[in-house]
């Protein structure tokens, strides 16, 4: 069941290759190197130029900005994709692996940027550089090609096909850069939303252990605690450890910009310094420049996150972890059911981000004698974000042709509005589409936006997307050891119907 690797072109619209992005730096022509260890990302590194270029000039500099600066490469959705890697130091063990792993879609037509995280433990195989976990890409690529550049770019390759979305730019950090900049920045403010208690947080170049607390509620974190704080998942999960960090991102870049930072020399010297020395990336001088004269059109309300992890009852779990056995003692992720789950949730999250913001609530009912068929769809349809709110059967079990119903909004032109959900839905369950709903679920539609009831036409044919994960949990060696404890928390929505 291992995750086999193959070159994927973009869909729809636009280009079918993924260009080579430059691969010049942006200090002195060189290569400009950051070390955040995960997501100081381009958001944070740019909004926080664009605050310190602003306290030392009077000029429009957005304006400015934009005519000194380049285009950004984007793909056929007219996004500029950019990935952004956390190691380690070189003095840590295991210093040159990539344990966060996050993709970046910036769409400046609608104001939107899109971040998901990427485990560092997916399994991925490669003839070239050995199979091994994502995280270790980077280090084996890097060790076998002879540069850091070519173990970014092949990295940056291997995210584009698991992905199925091309990759323009990359940007690694680490540790310590990462701890500079917050303390060079006077610390960030976050909401603990839960206690940690972590006893195994690994010591500091060494090869022991030590405990790392931290109370729930509003805390002031220095560099060093927020690294812990962004580091940590002895006792929570690399699901948890992910919301922390992109948690850590909007911090950042709210202290970066607050007047007492751009204000002050000093802390603008200790950036720069830490820019200066802790950054690898492909991005240019000029397309700094272009990225510096958007970033102030961004708010939080502007930036959406998600995540990829092993929990299949939450949105994004499309991953499991198989018997360690079969992979020579190693912790792994592999995506449930191939790669086609992953690039159909990349597809939505980065290139339809606008669904996310409908949020309407979906009610699906199974209209055939096949047993089952709404629930395996609800739990299907759940890993994509969208809101089952209720499922069960259909008022008939003959139904031939799979429907959606739906009461369309009126816009300003009093004109009819087809929910953009709906385009993705097409894409897995294809079927006609109606404004006139039956009378036996008049009462359903008061509680949902869309009902979708499923026929025959869906459940026979070669279309029909049944759950990798009843086939995962029916066999009895990997359900014991890897995912009995998301079975045990498999709850259904609620329903009319059984």
């Amino acid at each position: 069941m291992n995750f086999n690797i193959k070159k994927i072109k973009s869909k729809e619209p636009g280009k079918t290759d993924f260009p080579e992005p430059a691969t010049t730096g942006f200090y002195h022509g060189k290569k400009f190197s950051i070390s955040l260890s995960f997501s100081a990302s381009i958001i944070l590194i740019i909004l926080l130029l664009v605050g310190i270029f602003k306290a030392v000039t009077s000029i429009d500099f957005k304006i400015f900005l934009k005519v000194a600066g380049d285009e950004l490469q984007i793909d056929g959705y007219g996004h500029s994709n950019f990935l952004i890697l956390g190691t380690g130091d070189k003095t840590y063990d295991g210093g040159n692996l990539t344990d966060s792993i996050i993709v970046a879609s910036l769409d400046d037509e609608n104001k939107l940027i899109t971040m998901t995280s990427i485990p560092r433990d997916l399994y991925v195989q490669d003839e070239k550089i050995g199979d091994s976990r994502i995280n270790e890409v980077y280090f084996n690529a890097k060790t076998s090609l002879g540069s850091s550049n070519e173990g970014l770019n092949y990295l940056r390759e291997k995210v584009e096909i698991i992905m199925g979305i091309p990759i323009h730019y990359w940007l690694k950090v680490d540790f310590t850069g990462f701890k500079e900049l917050v303390d060079a920045i006077g610390g960030i403010d976050i909401s603990v939303e839960q206690a940690i208690y972590d006893p195994n947080y690994p010591q500091d170049n060494s090869y022991g252990y030590q405990t790392f607390s931290l109370p729930a509620g509003q805390r002031h974190m220095d560099g060093a605690t927020a690294l812990k704080y962004a580091r940590s998942r002895s006792t929570t999960s690399d699901f948890d450890r992910a919301k922390r960090q992109q948690q850590i991102i909007y911090a950042m870049k709210e202290k970066a910009l607050q007047t007492e930072t751009i204000i002050d020399t000093n802390r603008i010297n200790s950036i720069l310094q830490t820019l200066r020395e802790n950054i690898e990336t492909n991005i240019t001088v000029k397309e700094i420049l272009t990225l510096g004269s958007i970033a102030g059109d961004y708010s939080p309300e502007q930036i959406s996150h998600r995540l990829i992890h092993d929990d299949p009852t939450q949105c994004g779990g499309f991953l499991y972890p198989p018997v360690r056995e079969l992979y020579g003692g190693m912790a792994i992720l592999l995506p449930a059911g191939g790669s086609e789950f992953i690039h159909l949730y990349s597809d939505l999250t980065f290139n339809t981000p606008q669904i996310a913001k409908e949020n309407l609530r979906l009610q699906i009912l199974n209209g055939t004698k096949r047993a089952g068929i709404a629930g395996e769809t609800k739990q299907i349809l759940q890993r994509f974000c969208l809101n089952v709110a209720r499922y069960g059967n259909g008022a008939r079990q003959d139904i031939e042709q799979t429907t959606y119903y739906y009461s369309p909004n009126k816009n300003d032109d009093r004109k009819d509005d087809r929910p953009e959900t709906l385009n993705f839905l097409q894409k897995i369950i294809p079927g006609v589409e109606s404004v006139v709903i039956p009378p036996e679920y008049q009462e359903y539609i008061q509680t949902a936006d869309i009902i979708l009831e499923i026929g025959k036409d869906y459940t026979d044919s070669p279309k029909y997307m049944t759950d990798p994960f009843n086939m995962i949990f029916a066999m009895p060696a990997v359900a014991s050891e890897a995912v009995a404890s998301e079975a045990s928390n498999l709850s259904p929505s609620p329903s009319p119907q059984q």
